[in-house]
């Protein structure tokens, strides 16, 4: 044992007065040295203590750090470097669905639809930026509050969120952690053995001009805000001299491409560039007719949030609705055209096409410009597709 004497705590009896005056407290003035260090030895194991107790009462709130992907991976037209996007916090893990009387819902997909089915095999697979940006917009998307709490098929909001959070916790894509995380829903399709036809799309990058000249001289039209004419009236000029032309495009060919992949990357004489989106359409005589609309640098899916190449696809929402997660088994083509196997990616459905009908096909983002033309072109085979969704209990 210590010894104790004066010389161990050589100014702790001007420590004590201090002490004492502090709050107003006083100290016996007969208390022996001894007493005193005891006292002063004690005061660190009252203050533990007493922190211990008001984290027990108060409890510390549960903190969700969410996943954040490179900015530059966005596939962007960037004039400047693109502003980091904010993060929205994680919110609390969603509770299972219950009824009125308090009982968990069983999910119920539509059997049309869906069948529970897992792939008959998985490989491994790695994250990488591009499908973690994917991830992080599909997040963003399902918090939002406009978005449905039910979508197409039985899917719910609360189960597509949750599919999204898993994903972020696995980091690697373990098959067998993702089958014990997640439950399979084979897509049923009209082809043989429920095969998906799997096509690419991109935005074009076309020279345009801001005013009509012999050399551009097909508009491509901003919708009237009231008396839309049909398409027949308006590739007669209906809308003509009306300030509807947003630029001019050399060829009829450029402007028909841009209304079927949906958007496209103006550029102007003068080197500037703009991105013009899907700006609403008008159906009847003469087919369908598409408007644009100005719209930021990112290239949106559906009006609502940006594309990530290889990993954003169009899909019928009338039976996938956006935000789903799906596993993909997408043909691998060499540079000939020719299959030579399958690969299995992660893939998201953030994006819808007039030309996507029914669940017999999808259509993968493929980026800008004549590089996503290259890689859409090297789309054209059949696959098959897995809904995830977290496990059922």
């Amino acid at each position: 044992m210590r010894k104790i004497t004066t010389e161990n705590y050589p100014h702790e009896g001007d420590f004590l007065d201090k002490l004492a005056t502090f709050g107003k407290a006083k100290v016996l003035p007969r208390m022996s040295l001894t007493k005193k260090i005891l006292l002063l030895d004690a005061l660190p194991l009252v203050a533990c203590l007493t922190s211990l107790w008001m984290m027990h009462r108060v409890g510390p709130e549960k903190v969700l750090i969410p996943f954040k992907a490179n900015p530059e991976s966005v596939v962007v037209s960037r004039k400047d470097v693109a502003p980091e996007p904010e993060v929205a916090a994680l919110p609390a893990e969603p509770e299972p669905e219950e009824n009125k009387k308090g009982a968990r819902v069983k999910r119920k997909l539509s059997p049309s639809v869906f069948h529970p089915k897992g792939p008959d095999t998985i490989p491994y697979m790695a994250f990488d930026p591009m499908m973690l940006q994917a991830m992080y917009e599909q997040a963003n998307f399902l918090r939002r509050k406009d978005t449905p709490v039910r979508g197409a098929s039985g899917i719910s909001k609360t189960d597509m969120l949750r599919t999204v959070e898993l994903l972020q916790s696995v980091q690697l894509l373990d098959p067998n952690v993702l089958l014990t995380t997640f439950d399979f829903y084979s897509i049923n399709t009209d082809l043989k053995k429920d095969k998906v036809r799997v096509t690419g799309y991109y935005t074009p990058l076309i020279k345009a001009s801001r005013v009509q000249t012999p050399e551009f001289s097909f508009p491509m039209l901003r919708r009237p805000a009231s008396g839309v004419p049909n398409p027949a009236a308006i590739e007669a000029g209906a809308l003509a001299g009306k300030g509807l032309e947003l630029a001019w495009l050399p060829s009829k060919k450029e402007l028909r491409n841009a209304q079927l992949q949906g958007s496209c990357l103006i550029e102007f004489p003068d080197g500037k560039r703009e991105h013009f989106g899907f700006g609403g359409s008008v159906k009847g005589t003469g087919g369908t007719y598409v408007f644009f609309k100005e719209v930021d640098e990112k290239v949106l899916g559906a009006g609502f949030f940006p594309l990530t190449a290889g990993y954003s696809a169009a899909v019928d929402t009338r039976y996938v609705p956006i935000g789903s997660t799906l596993l993909a088994e997408l043909p691998d083509i060499d540079a000939a055209g020719r299959l030579k196997g399958y690969i299995y990616r992660i893939i998201f459905a953030q994006d819808r096409g007039g030309a996507i009908k029914t669940t017999n096909r999808i259509d993968l983002y493929c980026g800008m410009g004549q590089q996503g033309l290259q890689e859409a072109r090297k789309i054209n085979r059949f696959g098959r597709l897995w809904l995830l969704l977290p496990k059922e209990k």
